[in-house]
């Protein structure tokens, strides 16, 4: 496991130096939340194409956190860099408060993004070497799987057509799940993971 590991974080370092380094021609740190989704898939098909564990296993937790990360990616890929007017925000207001020495502040957070998604693929870790079959746990977190993530992708379209009537500009999304709460497709994006931690429950590790 360690090695898979090393092999990760290697990996995931080189390709945050790339993308720090494109931020100081474009000034634009936008893309690291798709490389953040994308780099947690990735390792993930790494996990399971170097493990030992039940193969039926490996696979379906690659299959699924492939395709959660396939998602999520694609989308801020499209809502943040693509068709965004400016850099995001968040990362707009660290550029002004870091000044001059920005891109030296820059450098360490991007690895402290690599760092961040190899922590969150440590279930994915922990499940390519778990050599039991699957059972109950396995069809059940499946199952809450498919409905979490069902319903964060449903969050998202009533927000983006919320977003898409003028009549709606500069007011707050109270339509659909959003009646219930401020966030809904943060709420079940949180639920969902625990899908992962019951797939690798009856790892050695």
């Amino acid at each position: 496991m360690l090695h898979q590991l090393v092999i990760a974080g290697a990996a995931l370092s080189i390709v945050m130096w790339i993308l720090w380094w494109i931020q100081t021609r474009t000034r634009d740190a936008s893309s690291v939340d798709a490389a953040w989704a994308l780099g947690i898939g990735a390792c993930a098909v790494w996990y399971a194409a170097s493990g030992e564990g039940e193969f039926a296993r490996r696979w379906l937790l690659a299959g699924m956190i492939g395709t959660w990360a396939v998602r999520l990616g694609l989308h801020l890929i499209i809502d943040r860099v693509v068709k965004a007017p400016a850099e995001d925000g968040r990362y707009a207001a660290m550029r002004a408060h870091w000044g001059t020495g920005v891109n030296a502040h820059f450098s360490w957070f991007y690895q402290a993004q690599a760092g961040g998604v190899l922590l969150f693929s440590l279930p994915f870790l922990v499940g390519a070497d778990d050599l039991s079959p699957l059972g109950v746990i396995d069809a059940i977190a499946v199952g809450w799987w498919f409905a979490t993530l069902g319903l964060v992708a449903l969050a998202d379209r009533q927000l983006a057509r919320w977003r898409s009537d003028p009549a709606n500009r500069g007011r707050t999304c109270r339509g659909g799940l959003w009646r219930y709460s401020r966030h809904p497709n943060y709420f079940f994006e949180w639920l969902h993971w625990f899908a992962y931690v019951a797939l690798a429950w009856g790892g050695p590790h």
